[in-house]
């Protein structure tokens, strides 16, 4: 089992002032080792509709230059063979390209001797703390380039500016590093922090990182025993005993098959006022002066704050929900597409119709102030550490259906009341939580119920609404 532990840290003023120098310069190097990738991605890569695709454009020894071919081992490997060795010895020659392809995270963490001549300031940074540096670049342009199983690749990886590099790992952070008040980080000494919780028994410390945030420092712990099982073996088998059904939206946060509901805390509609102050009071200030750079802090605590009390209320709904039942169903939600854009309409003669995005801002900013998305992660989580079960239903027609016929009842966005000619009248929302719970447990199915014609108008609304 794997977990993640998180301390605030109360760093001296000296050590703070290290911390920043460090971090600072690890960004500086995330950006000129990156700046190195791209330089290579675009000298070897052109357009095919203006270059001969049997050549190169750009020389070859423009595209290998400063890149030794070789690299020698100044030290045994650790991997041992069966005979005890180890596999790879001191003076063993490596390539450093292999069929045509530069051995990035190699070559860059060989280069940092270089670095450290040229700029003297970096000897001062534990050595694998910089190391590391290079294996996040790695790691971001590989994700970049290389597609995942569902074969989406993440987007190209951008050079950070000042706030937007917070954080630095110790990869061999390990227990003995670490007392009951103190961590010895190396170069930074012994740091004070608030250890709320201690740390489980059997479990064994990886890695810290250390972020600075807008309230000060913390240390993430990456923990690991690997005698603790991750997933149970038998999964809850779901019953209409053991089970809710829940549908979420914006004039509820959620509502549950049993008529039960939570309203929506709407804590950045709440603190907007205040946000708008300081943006205003802000704006009015010189850029780099003391007064604006601590107005920047306040508006970051304040959304800070936001952050966690939102996630806090997600918390308590999740363990709230799981003392109700042990299997939750809920909507396969495609979060993203409710906050897109909406796309433009133009009428052929150089116009743009009006497509309605003044009033879909409004929505997406509910959206995102609810948070639905993170709930579901947070849910999930709660589930598995409870060893409870969320089951994910399709939520096409959920709001469009009655749970008790399941004849088609069309509902504009505005209408919140379900009617049916079967009898059932209840709250829209309550309808759709009763549905989603029988079709997750397969006692219904929206395919097979009667369908009534509809229009463009109503489609638009189900892709809407769910």
């Amino acid at each position: 089992m794997k977990l993640t532990y998180r301390y605030k840290l109360r760093p001296t003023k000296e050590q703070n002032a290290i911390m920043i120098e460090w971090l600072n310069l690890c960004r500086r190097q995330y950006n000129y080792r990156l700046g190195q990738r791209y330089q290579w991605f675009s000298a070897t890569r052109t357009p095919v509709n203006s270059c001969p695709l049997n050549i190169s454009v750009v020389p070859i020894d423009r595209i290998y230059q400063d890149i030794p071919e070789y690299r020698t081992q100044v030290r045994d490997g650790r991997k041992l063979g069966e005979d005890g060795l180890p596999i790879t010895k001191k003076g063993d020659k490596h390539p450093n390209i292999v069929c045509g392809y530069v051995q990035w995270q190699t070559v860059q963490l060989g280069d940092l001797k270089n670095t450290k001549k040229l700029f003297p300031e970096y000897k001062k940074i534990y050595s694998q703390v910089l190391q590391d540096v290079i294996k996040r670049v790695e790691t971001a342009f590989a994700n970049f380039m290389t597609p995942d199983k569902n074969g989406n690749r993440s987007g190209k990886p951008k050079f950070k500016g000042l706030h937007y590099y917070k954080s630095f790992t110790y990869p061999q952070l390990r227990n003995k590093h670490i007392s009951d008040s103190h961590v010895d980080l190396s170069g930074i000494g012994q740091v004070e922090f608030v250890q709320h919780r201690p740390i489980p028994t059997g479990f064994i410390v990886k890695l810290g990182t250390i972020k600075l945030e807008a309230d000060g420092w913390y240390l993430s712990l990456a923990l690991e025993d690997k005698t603790v099982p991750v997933k149970e073996d038998e999964e809850i088998c779901p019953t209409i005993k053991n089970s809710i059904g829940i549908d979420v939206g914006l004039e509820r946060f959620l509502t549950c098959d049993d008529g039960s509901y939570i309203e929506i805390p709407k804590f950045l509609r709440k603190a907007s006022q205040r946000l708008a102050r300081l943006q205003r009071a802000k704006s009015k200030l010189p850029n780099q002066s003391k007064d604006k750079k601590k107005l920047y802090s306040a508006i970051a605590k304040l959304h800070q704050k936001i952050a966690r009390q939102r996630q806090d209320f997600h918390f308590v709904v999740a363990y709230w929900l799981f003392s109700k039942a042990e299997v939750v169903f809920i909507e396969d939600l495609k979060l993203k597409n409710l906050i897109r854009r909406n796309k433009p309409k133009p009428n052929g003669q150089g116009v743009f119709l009006p497509n309605r995005q003044a009033q879909s801002s409004g929505m997406n900013k509910s959206w995102l102030d609810a948070g639905h998305s993170s709930f579901f992660e947070i849910l999930e989580w709660v589930a598995w550490k409870l060893g409870k079960r969320v089951i994910r239903v399709d939520p096409w027609g959920t709001s469009q259906h009655c749970y008790a016929c399941l004849n088609q009842v069309p509902k504009s966005l505005s209408e919140r009341w379900h009617s049916c000619s079967c009898g059932a009248s209840l709250n829209r929302d309550e309808n759709s939580g009763k549905l989603l719970k029988l079709l997750g447990l397969g006692l219904a199915s929206i395919e097979t119920a009667p369908q009534r014609e509809r229009s463009p108008l109503s489609v638009s609304l189900e892709t809407k609404v769910g």
